[in-house]
């Protein structure tokens, strides 16, 4: 594809992402998108040089995600010290709490995550290699330490909360009334003691 005239390279590539992070909207059916003539002219570019970025809708919100990764990069720092308290069953239970406030707060982009897993059938090949692959690394090391987990336990266990999590916090408010109760705050607050008392079985089964 021929550069377009108003491709800047670096300093273009973030405004278009910036702009596409502003645009997006939940869709009527719950999912996520965005509306690639809006992030045109929110980014002040036209539609070539957004195609020439990113030649897919799709590449564009994996882009949208890359700020995502890197929050919750800085979680697993966040969470290191934790593997290292006298208490692991104390830090176990901190984990699993902060995980799940975390994923309520990035639950647009959950939804986001969600909806390319499910048109792609699977992570897109580099982010899979590069940014999901170290991410459950750190945390399946993380929980080993914590659990005395093995590898492979440890990194199938991470899966089994991270998907529980993910379901969780993706609930809305009339789910939550109808599961746990009580929606909103109260709804949360419920659903986060559950997280805690679930990995805690799956860390420590006996």
């Amino acid at each position: 594809m021929v550069r377009p005239k108003d491709a800047c390279s670096e300093e273009t590539w973030n405004r278009i992402v910036a702009a596409a992070r502003h645009e997006l909207v939940e869709t009527d059916d719950g999912g996520v998108d965005v509306a690639v003539r809006q992030v045109a002219v929110r980014a002040g570019v036209s539609l070539g040089t957004i195609h020439y970025y990113f030649p897919t809708k799709e590449s564009l919100l994996e882009a949208c995600l890359d700020a995502y990764y890197a929050r919750l990069g800085a979680l697993v720092v966040e969470l290191a010290p934790l593997a290292t308290q006298n208490d692991t069953r104390a830090g176990i239970e901190q984990a699993a709490r902060r995980i799940y406030r975390f994923a309520v707060m990035e639950r647009q982009n959950l939804k986001l995550r969600a909806r390319l897993n499910a048109e792609l059938g699977h992570l897109e090949p580099q982010r899979a290699r590069h940014v999901r692959g170290p991410m459950l690394d750190a945390f399946a090391s993380l929980l080993g330490n914590m659990g005395g987990l093995d590898v492979a336990e440890a990194r199938l266990t991470m899966q089994t909360m991270t998907g529980l999590i993910m379901h969780l916090a993706l609930l809305a408010d009339a789910d939550l009334e109808q599961i746990a109760g009580a929606g909103g705050e109260a709804g949360r607050r419920i659903v986060e003691d559950h997280v805690a008392r679930v990995a805690l079985r799956l860390v420590f089964p006996n």
